[in-house]
């Protein structure tokens, strides 16, 4: 499974430089949450619900669903979402035109959203399924968001299976139409936390295509969305490692680097070990001590705040965690490098 993948964001390529690692990417589809899907859907009933005088009807098949100018019943969504494939509103002042909303059924899209979700996490095949599971039900999905950063993150690993093979256009294109769809995403909904993570993940890995300029401007807009994310669902450790890795990139720049992004930029970005350290503890608190490359990292940062004994005993517990992929026998050499020098400090 190739996954792994240069992201880069800043002066030269160099302010985020980081590969996404295939257990990164697990871990980014198992804390998916489908409480996303059904906010969303909530979000949508919201607006169409909104300003109207409130009913209910049973009829074959479907429940309709009117909110309440008066306020004086409580509006039922769980049986909206739960039991009903379509909603109808009846245009104001005109019981005999009805304006009828369609919503897919709960389960079924969650059903979908499953499908797709374990084809994404499997091999080359089974991501190429999740592709074109993605396409054939495009249509139905084109003011969805979560089915459109789903695609945006399909596309984007594809992206990287080019790329591997050497198909070095391809892989360009694909990540450019991943990184629009994502962006799609966000407009449809702003209160999306996938939508900013995986707009911000295929923004940075556009990076070897942009100009200088682009890269430091989009170095900002990375970090922008990231924070978003994080506002709309702290719990997701993904993102807050996310937030780690810029955060120690932009502290690992150089002094040539800083100095290339303060001609281009009143404000050239800044941060420091220490805070590339905080994101990365909250990461491990909120998924303990079984990511390798969040301990790695914040064994780095321990080493660059000078505390080598916690550096080492973060570089132990990591390499402790078994090696399943190309990208850990990396993170493996890497921590291996670090312990033999400052193990013994």
């Amino acid at each position: 499974m190739v996954l792994g993948t240069g992201l880069c964001v800043g002066v030269g390529g160099t302010i985020l430089y980081f590969k996404l690692t295939s257990a990164f990417l697990r871990e980014i589809h198992r804390l998916s949450s489908s409480i996303e899907t059904l906010k969303a859907e909530i979000s949508i009933l919201n607006e169409k619900l909104e300003g109207k005088s409130k009913w209910r009807k049973k009829r074959s098949g479907y429940y309709s669903v009117i909110s309440a100018s008066s306020g004086d019943e409580t509006d039922n969504y769980e049986d909206a979402l739960g039991g009903s494939s379509e909603f109808e509103t009846p245009t104001e002042g005109d019981s005999d035109t009805e304006d009828i909303v369609k919503v897919e059924q709960s389960a079924d899209v969650t059903a979908l959203y499953t499908e797709i979700d374990t084809f994404i996490d499997g091999g080359e095949t089974e991501k190429l399924k999740a592709y074109e599971l993605l396409q054939s039900n495009k249509t139905k999905y084109l003011t969805d968001a979560d089915f459109h950063w789903r695609l945006a993150k399909c596309t984007y690993q594809l992206a990287q299976i080019e790329g591997a093979k050497g198909n070095i256009e391809k892989k360009k294109e694909m990540l450019y139409t991943a990184k629009d769809t994502a962006e799609r995403a966000i407009h449809l909904n702003q209160k999306s936390a996938n939508s900013h993570k995986w707009y911000s993940i295929t923004l940075g890995s556009i990076g070897d295509y942009e100009g200088t300029q682009n890269k430091i401007k989009n170095g900002y807009t990375f970090k922008e969305h990231i924070e978003k994310a994080i506002e709309l669902n702290k719990t997701d450790p993904s993102n807050h490692h996310l937030l780690g890795r810029w955060c120690y990139g932009v502290y690992m720049l150089s002094w040539l680097e800083r100095k290339a992004a303060a001609t281009l930029f009143a404000t050239p970005p800044t941060s420091t070990a220490g805070e590339a350290l905080t994101h990365f503890l909250e990461a491990d608190r909120l998924n303990p001590g079984v990511w390798k490359e969040n301990l790695l990292y914040i064994g780095k940062c321990y080493v660059e705040l000078g505390k080598y004994p916690e550096a080492v005993e973060w570089l132990e517990k990591a390499s402790l965690l078994p090696v399943v992929s190309q990208d850990d026998k990396t993170a493996e050499i890497e921590i291996e490098s670090i312990l033999a020098k400052y193990g013994g400090k």
